[in-house]
């Protein structure tokens, strides 16, 4: 054994050494690195601010959308509802008020490619006597409904859109039934009853609306049924007209005020 130390025990009492010092240092200058850590953050409030108030802004937008996502989803329950109590009146033998009513023809100037079975723009407005919520037709067949008028001009919703609901019938059979959309180019009669037999071909048309949309307008033939969901059955509509192909439209015009 030599006198010289082992150069494992030296590195080990330095490293043990220089964490005692370690600890020293930190424990006697805590108070110290608060200070610091105050100064500093009073010197990062102001460049913060700008950012933290747009995260505020953000998750205020966000709470606004989740809130109309939930009237949206609302204002579909009572438009629900009031095809409902429509179609209730229609089964009690009421009749829809009398009016004067006539066509105009008006071609199609813009459909977008990103909403294409969703609505469509036509160049006849208010000047020419077109009012919300008047069918639009080609071929004989409603391909759907005025949705937003301008003096010369309106917006027409697509029977294909997910947002389009209608009261329709089967004219065979007398079933009531919703007319909606899928996006894609398809039309569905909703909550029909699963138990009765609908024949391929059978028309489908409009039930009782109102003013601007009379009962027994055709929107289209049973095609076949589709998934039950919740006891009901979807029926697959194809409409009459060349939906693919609009480039006219004939828009109902009544003689009944809006209101």
């Amino acid at each position: 054994m030599t006198g010289k130390l082992n150069p494992i025990f030296v590195n080990f009492m330095l490293a043990v050494f220089c964490g005692l010092m370690l600890m020293w240092f930190f424990h006697s200058s805590a108070h110290s690195m608060r200070a610091a850590a105050d100064r500093t953050n009073n010197l990062l409030y102001y460049p913060e601010f700008p950012a933290r108030e747009l995260r505020l802004l953000v998750q205020a937008a966000d709470n606004w959308v989740m809130e109309r996502r939930g009237l949206l989803e609302r204002t579909r329950v009572l438009e629900l509802e009031n095809i409902a109590l429509r179609t209730a009146l229609q089964r009690a033998g009421a009749s829809p008020p009398v009016s004067q009513m006539g066509y105009i023809s008006a071609n199609v100037t813009l459909r977008y490619p990103n909403a294409w079975w969703k609505e469509i723009r036509i160049d006849s407005g208010s000047r020419d006597g077109v009012v919300a919520g008047a069918p639009a037709m080609s071929d004989g067949f409603m391909v759907g409904r005025v949705s937003r008028v301008g003096e010369d001009y309106a917006w027409v919703e697509l029977a294909t859109s997910s947002t389009f609901l209608l009261a329709a019938v089967v004219t065979d059979t007398w079933d009531l039934g919703v007319i909606n959309g899928d996006d894609n180019g398809s039309i569905w009669l909703m909550y029909m009853p699963p138990d009765k037999e609908f024949t391929k071909g059978m028309l489908v048309s409009t039930a009782l609306v109102g003013d601007y949309l009379p009962p027994g307008i055709p929107v289209g033939m049973i095609w076949g049924p589709g998934e039950i969901r919740d006891g009901l059955m979807p029926l697959r509509v194809v409409s009459g007209a060349r939906l693919t192909q609009l480039y006219s439209v004939q828009i109902l015009l009544s003689g009944v005020p809006e209101t």
